[in-house]
Formats: C-alpha cells, structure tokens, sequence
C-alpha cells in the first residue's frame, strides 16, 4: 500500500472525533496511538482489501476478478442491476484512406 500516513491522534482525541477520523481515513490512514505507543490503524476499506489481497495467495485470473467483483457488489447494497452506462458515439474511420487517395 503507497498511501502516506494522513495523521496520527490520541485514543481521547480519535474518540471525541470518530466521526472527523472515519472521513479522514478515506484520504490516507490514521494511527491511534496511547502513551507514547502507536496502537492501531484506520483505513479506508479499500486500502484494507488492497492489503488482503495482497497477503493471499491468488488465484488465476478469471477466478479472482470475479471474487472482487461479487465483494464490490456485496458492498454497494447486491449489485448494479440498474447502471446503465453513458453511450459512446464515435465516427469509424478507414486507417487506410490516406494510403489509398495518396498513391496510384
């Protein structure tokens, strides 16, 4: 994981603030520290399934990618049954028409 440490608080001061700490934690992580000792990490939960992901052994391709795609859906609440994507315009164009009008 790249992600720098975003800041470091105390266990009173993360408590008081839980709300301020999650939001922050999507930004970079936040240490916890007690007594001179850092004693946990908050992340966002992509960073967190980055770094399982990471740690276990994978499986081949096709495999895996459909396990991250159910877990994102499992995530957003079943699925996205009703996305619909922008739609795409585009003019087909001959990679060959200057090579035909150029020579003879």
């Amino acid at each position: 994981m790249d992600t720098p440490i975003r800041g470091c608080l105390g266990v009173a001061e993360a408590k008081s603030k839980l709300s301020e700490v999650l939001r922050e934690a999507t930004q970079g992580p936040m240490v916890i520290h007690s007594r001179g000792r850092d004693l946990a990490v908050v992340l966002a939960v992509e960073d967190y399934e980055r770094l399982v992901a990471d740690q276990r052994t994978r499986r081949a391709g096709g495999a895996a990618f459909l396990e991250r795609v159910e877990a994102l859906k499992q995530r957003h609440a079943g699925g996205v049954s009703d996305f619909e994507p922008a739609r795409l315009d585009f003019t087909q164009v001959d990679p060959f028409a200057s090579r035909k009008t150029g020579r003879r």
